[in-house]
């Protein structure tokens, strides 16, 4: 008889092991790495990727999810980033989470070869598109002149990306080799084969929707709060009339509290929820494609043109997901 090793209450105990030896390794991996100054910043490239993307295919989303986000978030407190744990443990958990939502979907269940490299690209991009908000917002935070930002970000732009390209070719190949070996001595590797692995495209659909959704709203709530301000001072030295309006910002801040209500409604449960979801989703992908073509013509709002990017293709993502979930949920033949 092979080990078999579920998402089961009676397994707790060994998924939580599992997660614990997967956060170790993040943590050990993420120490193997090559600090790269970055005008009084720093940021590195190593192998701690490898280990987040290997979490999320050979354990699934929840139990990945976890290995990665605890194993990075412990390694900013000892080895001298505390101030971005927080931040890292979310951006990490996410980044495995993605990555093993997809690879996981279906009946796949982590082992077909198709899902697997889409499930580490999009968790890398995923853990891209994380970092660099974060770290646009940092630069913002610090006062600089818009050419000052700009080379730190290119330089952890390219050191994210190049971790990004290790994690994905070393994980992808190392995820069917560790699989393989274990199956051919009759264990079976399956943490979420009971709860995420038999998860339909359709339920996988609309929980993309909900993860965007609640992403971009928390990452909007988060700019407008650390950044209006500058943003208000710098319309006034241009301009005696303000340009920049805060009740329709705060506005927008709402509608994202809203959208973040529903996203987890809607992830729960669906059915009227999906209307209140759908249509935060329609409303803030108006309004950041406003501020896009606002950013566009404004010299105070042209250097956040980035963020409204990064918004707009979050809630691009988020509407495709939604419609194609709804779509298939209609064809899907009710049960008797």
């Amino acid at each position: 008889m092979g080990l078999n090793i579920n998402a089961t209450k009676k397994n707790t105990t060994v998924n939580i092991a599992l997660t614990g030896l997967m956060g170790a390794l993040v943590i050990v991996g993420t120490f193997l790495n090559i600090p790269v100054p970055v005008l009084g910043d720093r940021t590195m490239i190593g192998l701690g990727n490898v280990f987040c993307i290997l979490s999320g295919l050979l354990l699934g989303p929840i139990y990945g999810g976890a290995a990665a986000g605890i194993g990075s978030g412990v390694f900013d407190l000892i080895g001298g980033w505390a101030t971005s744990a927080p931040t890292t443990l979310i951006n990490k958990f996410m980044m495995a989470f993605v990555c093993g939502a997809i690879a996981w979907s279906g009946k796949s269940e982590g082992r077909k070869a198709g899902r697997i490299i889409l499930g580490a690209v999009s968790g890398s991009l995923t853990y891209c598109v994380l970092y660099m908000t974060k770290s646009l917002i940092e630069a913002s935070l610090l006062g600089n002149a818009q050419e000052a930002i700009a080379v730190p970000l290119t330089t952890k732009l390219l050191a994210t990306l190049v971790n990004a390209v290790i994690a994905d070719v070393v994980a992808v190949p190392l995820s069917i080799a560790v699989r393989k070996s274990l199956e051919r001595n009759k264990m079976y590797l399956g943490v979420v084969s009971q709860a995420q692995g038999r998860l339909s495209r359709v339920e996988l659909h609309r929980l993309l929707t909900a993860v965007l959704l609640v992403i971009q709203a928390v990452l909007q709530i988060v700019c407008i709060a650390v950044l209006l301000p500058g943003i208000q001072t710098a319309a006034a030295e241009l301009a005696p009339t303000p340009t920049v309006t805060a009740p329709l910002y705060w506005a927008a801040a709402a509608l994202s509290a809203v959208q973040i209500i529903c996203a987890l409604l809607y992830s729960w449960k669906k059915g009227p929820y999906a209307y209140a979801a759908g249509a935060c989703n329609l409303l803030s992908l108006v309004l950041a494609a406003l501020f896009l073509f606002s950013s566009l013509a404004s010299p105070v709002l042209v250097k956040y043109l980035p963020i409204g990017v990064i918004f707009t293709v979050l809630l691009a993502a988020a509407l495709f997901f939604f419609f194609s979930r709804q779509r298939r949920a209609q064809k899907k033949p009710s049960a008797k």
